[in-house]
């Protein structure tokens, strides 16, 4: 039993960084601030996605969905991709989220919520959003 108990608390130490590494594959932003601050150098928008250690949705949303080749050409054309921790906090609280995964979508120099998307999303969903907010 004690051994049980070690191998999972384990496991959820090697989940609870998970998002670090879809960030650094996918050349997402893990910091507000330095996001922030380079969508309003390119002249970009923000894209925030809200996440939470060992949340299901959160990761089928980034592997279905967001590491999808054309879906990440056209986020990265508009805007500069984030992706942070809720659990970790290091977020302003306008953008606070009771659900994950959310997205947010924000006009960086006013830091206004343009428009947000709760749960998950398939491919087909997101693109057209994506399309919608053009």
């Amino acid at each position: 039993m004690k051994k049980l108990l070690i191998v999972m608390m384990l496991s959820l130490l090697l989940f609870a960084d998970g998002y670090k590494e879809f960030a650094k594959e996918m050349a997402y932003e893990t910091d507000y601030k330095t996001a922030l601050e380079r969508a309003k150098k390119e002249n970009k928008n923000l894209m925030v996605l809200m996440i939470t250690n060992y949340c299901p949705w959160c990761s089928k949303f980034e592997k279905k969905t967001l590491m999808n080749k054309n879906i990440d050409d056209k986020i990265k054309s508009k805007y500069i991709p984030l992706i942070i921790n809720r659990q970790e906090g290091n977020f302003p609280k306008y953008i606070y989220a009771p659900v994950v995964p959310v997205t947010f979508f924000i006009e960086p120099d006013k830091e206004e919520i343009i428009h947000q998307s709760i749960g998950f999303s398939n491919k087909i969903d997101f693109l057209n959003l994506l399309n919608a907010l053009e």
